[in-house]
């Protein structure tokens, strides 16, 4: 009984660290792509560097797209501690693209 609460402890924790990490890897990303001279490309690969050196979330998936507001969402997988059983975890961060713009009359 003891081992079978500890093996439910250790899962919730995998799963929360690759949420977290998941997290991460998507505020990079966005904080990337929505910069003035930044692009989607750009934003798509930080958010995935980011994801792969956490060994924590298994095979990242990065998406980026919109036009004014920015949507970056990171899917992967949480470790397993039961074999056959796989946990998706996902992502997605939001924010408007960064321009100027010149103040008008007043």
């Amino acid at each position: 009984m003891v081992g079978l609460l500890f093996l439910a402890l250790a899962q919730a924790v995998m799963v929360s660290v690759a949420r977290d990490v998941a997290q991460a890897a998507a505020e990079e990303g966005l904080r990337v792509a929505r910069a003035r001279q930044g692009t989607f490309s750009q934003g798509r690969a930080v958010a995935a560097s980011f994801a792969r050196r956490e060994p924590v979330l298994q095979t990242p998936d990065v998406t980026v797209s919109g036009t004014n507001t920015i949507v970056v969402r990171v899917t992967g997988h949480a470790p397993s501690l039961l074999p056959g059983v796989g946990i998706t975890v996902s992502r997605t961060v939001r924010g408007a693209r960064e321009r100027f713009t010149t103040p008008g009359p007043t």
